[in-house]
């Protein structure tokens, strides 16, 4: 569809342009027409005078009192002219007086029928453009025809000065009315920029709602989207409270589940198969629990700003692990904002430094380094620990999911599986490893940037 601004231009480029040049055309036409209105009135009173001194001599032959006819019919070429043909008898050549301006020239003009009258344009002596009324009419029983004409070279090019100013003050006009109208549009398009302006900062989590104190159309729009991120801010916090509701209501029948298996009519295989299943249901409880408080922190359609998400995300893991008395080491760049969505991001980082804190002994490192691959750019988040860590064999088998490979006695894979669909919905990768630095655990997640 393109910009708006720009197909909003591009309709004024074009209709701006046809406005002016129809107005050009019809003022130009208007002002002819007037003219030629102007010189026909004109012409009819010379013709007036002219046959008001036209008499008819003996032998029905017509006389003009040249005397009495204006100056200017007197002089050659002087560009007003005169032609009268009276209709001769039978066997007769009619009569033609012309006037001294035309010479030995003839006006050619087709037939007037007697009693009408027409303006028509005829070649002059000099092969100008003429302007002539011919008027027939009867005398004596025979058909007098008059013509009389002007030279409209000198209307013409008068004409043709004007529409040239003219044409300049169109252009003049139409480049102003163009730069005004761009800036309105500029102007009434400015809001979509704020919106679009407060859209990013809403994504990167620096404002929780649009401010709806904008024109009546877009404001109508602002209004859905915070309706819509109220709405998923609501479900969010259902969903979150339903998870950790239902844990904490499972958690007194998973405790009555243990003790029955202690009663002292369990056998051993039975209170062993009860033992092993509570203690299983207990600890996805305990991770649902964690993720649920981990995911307090999320937001919908942020961008993930490292330095201000990780210290929450941290003091909730100490809190969690207070036992283990760890203070994570973190190298981070500064002022490194992921384009990832904040809630996908809070589990990534949520799962895998709680799997470090989880296994670490006494030391949790957390780095993010940025590198250049031919590709694009990556960011590289990698997690590790000081625990037992993971045999070789099994660093393939360990993103899959609910596969168990514990690094010590108990536990399941199922928070690195998600971790890993999180990083393979953005195209990256994970690497699994032992950290060469603490001997534990060492898990890399390369996000593209781009």
């Amino acid at each position: 569809m393109g910009s708006l601004r720009a197909r909003l231009l591009t309709g004024m480029l074009i209709t701006l342009p046809v406005v002016f040049l129809l107005l050009w055309l019809v003022v130009s036409d208007s002002l002819r027409t007037l003219t030629a209105d102007y010189l026909s009135d004109r012409m009819e009173l010379e013709i007036e005078s002219i046959l008001a001194e036209l008499e008819v001599a003996r032998g029905d032959h017509i006389r003009l009192d040249e005397a009495n006819v204006d100056a200017l019919f007197h002089f050659s070429f002087s560009g007003y002219y005169y032609q009268l043909t009276f209709s001769g008898g039978e066997g007769e050549a009619p009569q033609v007086l012309r006037s001294r301006s035309l010479g030995d020239f003839v006006l050619d003009f087709p037939p007037v029928i007697m009693g009408e009258k027409k303006r028509l344009k005829l070649v002059g002596p000099k092969g100008q453009s003429l302007l002539a009324l011919v008027r027939s009419l009867p005398l004596r029983e025979r058909v007098l025809t008059i013509a009389v004409a002007e030279d409209l070279t000198p209307v013409e090019e008068d004409l043709a000065a004007f529409q040239t100013r003219y044409t300049l003050i169109s252009l003049a006009f139409l480049a102003l009315l163009g730069g005004g109208l761009a800036v309105a549009a500029h102007r009434a398009l400015s809001p979509l920029d704020r919106i679009r302006r407060e859209l990013e900062e809403l994504e990167a989590g620096r404002i929780s709602r649009l401010n709806e104190a904008i024109p009546l159309e877009m404001r109508r729009l602002a209004a859905r989207i915070n309706h819509l991120m109220q709405g998923m801010e609501q479900r969010m916090e259902r969903s979150r409270n339903t998870i950790g509701n239902l844990a904490h209501a499972l958690k007194t029948p998973l405790a009555a589940l243990a003790q029955l298996a202690h009663h002292p009519a369990a056998n051993d295989d039975l209170r062993s198969a009860l033992l092993e299943r509570t203690n299983q249901l207990h600890q996805l409880l305990e991770r649902e629990l964690r993720r649920a408080r981990l995911s307090d922190f999320a937001l919908p359609g942020r961008r993930f700003v490292l330095e201000k998400e990780l210290p929450p995300l941290l003091r909730t893991l100490r809190s969690i692990y207070y036992a283990k008395k760890i203070e994570p080491e973190m190298n981070l760049p500064p002022g490194l904002v992921l384009p990832c969505d904040h809630e996908e991001m809070m589990e990534l980082l949520g799962n895998l430094l709680d799997n470090a804190f989880k296994w670490g002994r006494e030391r949790v490192v957390f780095t993010v380094r940025r590198e250049s691959r031919n590709a694009g750019e990556v960011v590289c988040l990698v997690v590790e620990d000081d625990g037992p860590g993971v045999p070789d064999e099994h660093w393939e088998a360990l993103a899959q999911r609910g596969v168990r490979l514990d690094e010590s006695k108990e536990g399941h894979g199922l928070g690195l599986s998600i971790a890993r669909e999180i990083v393979e919905h953005y195209r990256g990768s994970m690497i699994f490893s032992r950290s060469p630095n603490l001997g534990g655990f060492r898990v890399e997640a390369r996000l593209p940037l781009g």
